[in-house]
């Protein structure tokens, strides 16, 4: 962020509710437009999220995130992830500790999202269990390997499937409902 300096050194009111907030400005049009459709709506803000944070969704996530943002960013990460090759290809592209050694699980939970957080639980606890097998550097053909060691996983992929939609509209409707705590409307 560039900070301006007024009069006396002192930030402006916009720049004392970015530090505090941290939350984007989205116009009452930009969100109304989005709000009927569940990934219009994340999308939205996640671009906005990024934009504030300065980086790349590639590159990493920003540790002046706050709880909200930090759970929709990873829930857009969890749901590409497990719709293109399951929990193995989340972990295998390194993004198990975000997922499961963070509070997002408990935060879906209490979003409403129980059905997905119990299922990241489960993924959690077969991945603690067996966290040094699995996050060995590996091919594409060494990684296809696991799907058959921890089949599992294969298990918890596919109830993801079953309750992906609904969860993901469970989440819209928390934020939706819970506006303030992710953009400032106008």
């Amino acid at each position: 962020m560039v900070r301006k300096i007024t009069k006396n050194n002192e930030k402006t009111s916009a720049e004392i509710k970015f530090q505090k907030l941290n939350l984007p400005i989205i116009t009452k049009k930009e969100f109304s437009d989005a709000s009927s459709d569940s990934w219009d709506l994340f999308y939205l803000l996640l671009s906005k999220y990024y934009e504030i944070l300065y980086l790349d969704p590639a590159e990493g996530l920003h540790s002046e995130a706050d709880v909200c943002q930090h759970t929709l960013m990873a829930y857009n990460i969890l749901f590409g992830e497990v719709t293109n090759g399951g929990f193995l290809q989340l972990i295998h592209n390194g993004y198990a500790d975000y997922i499961f050694s963070t509070s997002f699980s408990k935060t879906l939970h209490l979003w409403g999202a129980s059905s997905m957080a119990s299922i990241i639980n489960k993924a959690a606890k077969i991945y603690l269990k067996n966290k040094i097998e699995i996050e060995v550097e590996r091919s594409t053909n060494e990684l296809s390997d696991l799907y058959s060691k921890y089949p599992e996983f294969n298990s918890l992929d596919h109830k993801f499937f079953h309750v992906m939609y609904s969860e993901t509209e469970v989440i819209k409707n928390y934020i939706l409902r819970h506006t303030k705590d992710f953009a400032m409307i106008c």
